[in-house]
């Protein structure tokens, strides 16, 4: 078990960015301080080889200049919100729009993806990323204190996430990694099973129409183990809306700690298993994704050449009061764990 820190390069701002590169038995994994970012998560293969199972870049401008959040920390709020705007204590408040004119994505231009954390090493291997988001960045009300501690255990990349505000906002944090459990080439042959029932369907615009509907019968049943692109391109109006799978996922059973995901790389054997303490959990097939040639070692990556497991509240939650009291409170810690656990089929 060890923690290491390097020169990762600077921003455009001239903030300098470093790396943090954590090692725990057969897993590795390299977290830079700009946006809190997983670059590179090494797990065994069956065949016993390290396979690095995240799409990232080879520097900060790459970062920078391409979108798509990858392996990034989102917030302050993850995700879409209509409006753009929040109810808070029955009060509207208004949110900056980025994605369009009449929504929020991921906490507005002041998200914590683009943003250098503080970070120092704060167990054996572990490091914390810490951050202070203002009043009003994004147009949330009050300032929230973040700490995420990536660590890396036996098997496992656990995050946990803790926040305190001085004021009633809204916080949901996630990290946005792109997992490609071959290494490289399509995903669309990975095996996936959810631990959802249902999930909520969305319009045009990605925003839900509803908070959820069962999967029983469609396309969006992962309750049994199935080819990730079996049906992706089915006759099915929700597919069509955002070009594949980019859904939340409303969780079975019992609150605290429990599986919600397992991923399998039809060509490694690796196993991903995802657990959380969210309620949901965003199934997103990168649909969209597109960059050039500046993916690591040069690789331009490509729609669907990847998968996101998002951890969260449910998207658009903060004008839906009746999805659940999901608003954070002076007097109110958010605290969620997210692990990554990882194994050889």
């Amino acid at each position: 078990m060890a923690v290491l820190k390097e020169p990762f390069g600077r921003t455009r701002n001239g903030e300098d960015v470093d790396k943090y590169i954590l090692r725990s038995g057969e897993l590795e994994a390299e977290v830079l301080t700009f946006g809190a970012t997983i670059r590179r998560l090494l797990a065994p293969a069956r065949s016993g080889e390290p396979v690095d199972v995240v799409l990232g870049y080879d520097s900060v401008r790459g970062y920078e200049d391409n979108g798509g959040y990858l392996g990034a920390l989102v917030g302050r709020y993850a995700n879409r919100i209509a409006g753009p705007c929040c109810v808070v204590d029955g009060e509207t408040v208004p949110l900056e729009a980025n994605e369009g004119a009449s929504k929020q994505l991921h906490g507005g231009s002041a998200g914590f993806s683009h943003r250098v954390f503080r970070a120092e090493q704060t167990g054996e291997s572990a490091v914390t990323f810490s951050l202070t988001s203002q009043a009003g960045e994004g147009g949330f009300p009050g300032t929230l204190e973040l700490h995420a501690t990536y660590e890396l255990c036996p098997g496992a990349l656990k995050l946990r996430y803790e926040a305190q505000c001085d004021a009633p906002t809204y916080c949901n944090i996630t990290n946005h990694s792109y997992f490609n459990l071959n290494g490289g080439g399509s995903a669309m042959g990975h095996r996936l099973w959810l631990g959802a029932s249902r999930y909520t369907p969305v319009g045009t615009d990605s925003i839900p129409i509803s908070m959820s509907r069962p999967v029983a019968g469609s396309p969006f049943d992962f309750t049994a183990e199935k080819l990730l692109g079996r049906d992706i391109d089915a006759d099915d109006q929700q597919l069509k809306n955002v070009g594949g799978y980019d859904h939340n996922f409303v969780l079975d059973g019992a609150q605290g700690l429990r599986r919600a995901a397992r991923l399998v790389g039809d060509k490694t054997g690796i196993v991903l298993e995802v657990w959380t303490e969210k309620p949901g959990i965003q199934l997103y097939t990168a649909n969209m994704l597109r960059t050039d040639s500046s993916g690591k070692g040069g690789e331009t990556y490509r729609p669907r050449q990847a998968v996101c497991l998002e951890t969260q509240f449910f998207p658009n939650s903060p004008n839906h009061p009746e999805w659940g009291d999901i608003l954070l409170r002076p007097n109110r810690k958010y605290d969620y764990i997210t692990e990554f656990r990882f194994s050889r089929g």
